[in-house]
């Protein structure tokens, strides 16, 4: 409501907060002009949700019992499914892991029967990484020949990594193999 000073808007002011004020201030018995009715009405309110209270609370508790037993149903059924997808995705990995293992023994065989001159070339062009696990694999009389063919930087970033340490390694604009 927009203050007013008119006389009727101030006249409004009073009235409410008289309204408002009146059980607080010393004359409520002067304002009090409700019915007799009310406050029967107020009790048999109140005695009706006193009535109700216990039986209410009964069956709310029994409402929210049922959606917890409806919520632990899902949460079981969705674990079920979870489980199911993490023995496939194991499973899954477990190929992979299979196949990776494969993969490196055959690159393996085949980099052990290369020319270490050869070997030295395709080592020195793969990702460090491969190079390095590959190296790793071979046997050391056969990693000592292939990394005496590379390029001396080159050989030597592969064999810290292989060491252990981790360099950043660099990619070389040449092609990692000495010329003889």
């Amino acid at each position: 409501m927009a203050h007013s000073n008119s006389p009727a808007g101030t006249l409004r002011y009073a009235v409410l907060a008289a309204f408002l004020l009146a059980p607080l201030g010393a004359g409520a018995e002067a304002l009090k002009t409700t019915p007799a009715a009310v406050p029967s009405t107020t009790t048999d309110a109140a005695n009706f949700c006193a009535s109700i209270r216990d039986p209410a609370a009964e069956a709310r508790f029994a409402w929210q019992a049922e959606q917890l037993k409806l919520l632990e149903a899902k949460l079981s059924d969705t674990l079920k499914k979870l489980e199911a997808r993490k023995a496939e995705l194991q499973a899954m990995t477990d190929r992979r892991d299979a196949e990776e293992k494969q993969t490196e023994a055959r690159m393996t065989d085949i980099f052990s029967r290369m020319r270490p001159d050869a070997a030295a070339l395709q080592l020195a062009a793969m990702d460090p990484a491969m190079a390095v696990s590959v190296l790793g694999k071979l046997p050391p009389r056969a990693a000592s020949a292939v990394l005496n063919e590379m390029e001396a930087s080159r050989a030597a970033q592969l064999a810290e990594a292989m060491g252990g340490r981790n360099p950043n390694f660099r990619k070389t604009q040449t092609n990692g193999a000495q010329s003889r």
